[in-house]
């Protein structure tokens, strides 16, 4: 017996009810509190949608992934996609930098704990020995040991079912409407070999059309020059507050509370108005240690100023920007970026940053001329 639930993107998702019990968690229930896209509502009033909708929405298309490549652990493949951000932060990776560095700790081993019990109410791990499903191994699954290949690639991989549902929600629920892909398309050109999916070449048409909409997404939204100075706003009002590592499990609502009651809420009351910074400089930056020299400078001479990178140096890695998709030709494999040039020059473009300052208005002359001196030495 199944129930369905009705979901905006992909219709009706059938669960069956050894999946409705963990669904019914408390860890799980938190996860409609939790927002996919952080602050971004802020500037995309639709971008409301939650951690709980693109959770399901992941189990959903990693089924049908796993139907495809012919997936010998399913019941394992849909519970680590069911559960890979049960252990999200409040505003999701918002302040993740904060929680790493105050306490240690990241959300995908916050979300290992809670499903081996190791933290929070124990739930999550009953109902999973209650569907004959192995906590560890799914722990193994989320963590890439290298145990389960084909399911570990489908969950978190060059080509994955969480990178699928998030950029199809997303581009949906911020009305900007830059999808040109079409998940049945994709799903339907993968191929495995000892666990590691790729494609033929007729496939990378197909491809293309997902990387492209990612690019896409990136530079019209998750790094969106408003939602990027509302974040820094807001961090340096977590860091004032220096919220403990109670909030850890916090919803949204809780943690914006906590923090706006704290030693940062004369920010958070102007981000509240929208009396907002501006950008009021930029220039071209090559790597973290100019950052930090740049960052010593500017926060001697000028306070209440916010520097930001664009994309972060953390896109520097072929894992964050899950570029690494092999395309079969004959008897050999190569990197699709050698066969194709589009995305060559969309994955070199990440390597294009600008450092971007914002500040009070009034300030940009003195700001500019600190910057171009700064560049020019």
């Amino acid at each position: 017996m199944f129930k369905s639930i009705q979901d905006p993107i992909w219709g009706p998702i059938m669960v069956t009810p050894e999946f409705l019990n963990i669904i019914d968690t408390p860890e799980f229930q938190r996860l409609h509190w939790i927002g996919q896209l952080g602050l971004c509502h802020m500037v995309f009033p639709g971008a409301t949608h939650t951690r709980f909708q693109h959770s399901l929405g992941t189990m959903h298309i990693a089924e049908q992934m796993g139907e495809k490549l012919g997936s010998s652990h399913k019941k394992e493949l849909m519970a680590s996609a069911l559960l890979h951000d049960v252990g999200h932060f409040p505003f999701s990776h918002s302040f993740e930098e904060y929680f790493e560095d105050n306490f240690n700790i990241d959300h995908e081993s916050v979300s290992r704990e809670i499903i081996m019990g190791k933290r929070g109410s124990g739930q999550i791990t009953d109902a999973l020995v209650n569907a004959g499903i192995n906590p560890e191994s799914v722990c193994s699954i989320l963590s890439k040991s290298g145990e389960f290949p084909l399911e570990e690639s489908i969950v978190s991989g060059p080509i994955d079912a969480d990178e699928i549902d998030y950029l199809a929600r997303d581009s949906y629920f911020t009305g900007v409407n830059l999808l040109p892909f079409d998940f049945r398309r994709i799903v339907s050109v993968l191929m495995k070999r000892d666990g590691i999916i790729y494609i033929e070449n007729k496939g990378i048409p197909a491809i293309e059309s997902l990387l492209i909409s990612r690019f896409l997404m990136y530079k019209s939204v998750y790094f969106h020059k408003t939602v990027r100075i509302i974040q820094k706003m807001i961090s340096r009002a977590v860091d004032l507050a220096h919220p403990g590592a109670e909030s850890v499990q916090m919803n949204d609502g809780q943690f914006f509370d906590l923090v706006g009651n704290g030693a940062g809420e004369s920010i958070v009351e102007r981000v509240s108005r929208r009396d907002l910074v501006k950008l009021v400089a930029q220039h071209e930056i090559s790597d973290n240690s100019q950052l930090n020299s740049l960052n010593e400078l500017i926060s001697s001479e000028f306070p209440d100023v916010y520097t930001d990178v664009v994309p972060p140096f953390s896109f520097l890695d072929d894992d964050r920007v899950k570029n690494r998709i092999m395309v079969k030709i004959g008897s050999t494999f190569t990197d699709i970026r050698d066969l194709s040039p589009l995305l060559k020059s969309l994955y070199d473009s990440f390597n294009m940053r600008k450092v971007l300052i914002y500040a009070d208005q009034r300030k940009t002359n003195d700001i500019s001329r600190v910057i171009e001196e700064f560049f020019s030495s």
